[in-house]
């Protein structure tokens, strides 16, 4: 993992726009505030098609008391997208998908 990837809304995003300068992300759908030399981006919004930001927290999947947009709709967004540099991630969340839960 290189970078941390945030939707944020409301107050949330407030914040992140008090923290450094919104620009246009790599997708052109909405803005991203970028921040430790990229390390975290934060979005108003996520790709296009994706759900809304409120939609995609309210659904968040709860790993260890923090909130994580659902694996499915990530192994969708990495497949769709068919870039080499996710081919890995999908490798891994197939097999997480897969394995048994206790």
């Amino acid at each position: 993992m290189n970078d941390l990837d945030i939707v944020a809304r409301a107050d949330a995003w407030k914040i992140a726009l008090s923290m450094a300068d919104a620009t246009v992300p790599p997708s052109g759908h909405g803005q991203m505030v970028a921040l430790f030399d990229g390390d975290i981006e934060i979005f108003d919004r996520w790709l296009p098609g994706a759900p809304n930001p409120d939609e995609m927290i309210d659904c968040s999947e709860i790993v260890e008391g923090i909130p994580f947009c659902p694996l499915a709709w990530v192994l969708e967004w990495k497949v769709f997208s068919g870039r080499k540099k996710d081919m890995r991630d999908i490798e891994l969340i197939r097999q997480r998908m897969e394995a048994p839960h206790s």
